[in-house]
């Protein structure tokens, strides 16, 4: 009897051994397929939200993201948009850059990055427009996040 269950334990260990194995080679495929088999996301709070347009300079790019308002529960009636330059080939000292959020074909707000310290201005020529949230310093460029409150 002794015989069999030290048989039994060292197969079980065996094969615990090749799971333990199969799960570390598998990792980042396991992982993948885990994630999008729950249909988890990250919350566009974290994100920026999905971009929405990409305007090409040659040099650098800027990326436009939705507006946020998505809540825990949900809607909030502040939210944010994020604007990002990644550089190609290099930032210009200067970005001024009107950006058109709603979609109407009008420029709702008027952003101004200086790439040397980070500071950074938005003048708002839409009401819901309210001030500069914060600016990050990233590995490929610039980010910004800009006020809005929500549309009524």
């Amino acid at each position: 009897m002794g015989r069999i269950k030290s048989i039994l334990g060292y197969t079980a260990a065996v094969l615990a051994s090749f799971v333990v194995l199969a799960t570390f080679l598998g990792n980042n495929y396991l992982s993948e397929k885990f994630a999008s088999a729950t249909g988890i996301k990250v919350s566009p709070r974290y994100t920026g939200g999905e971009i929405v347009k990409v305007v090409d300079y040659g040099t650098y790019r800027t990326i436009i993201h939705r507006p946020v308002y998505d809540g825990l529960l949900g809607e909030r009636e502040e939210g944010f948009i994020q604007i990002k330059w990644e550089s190609i080939a290099g930032l210009p000292p200067m970005i001024h850059e009107t950006i058109d959020y709603d979609g109407d074909n009008r420029a709702d707000f008027l952003v101004t990055l200086n790439t040397a310290t980070g500071e950074t201005t938005v003048l708002g020529y839409n009401p819901n427009v309210v001030s500069v949230k914060k600016t990050y310093k990233l590995d490929t460029g610039w980010a910004v996040r800009i006020l809005l409150r929500k549309v009524s």
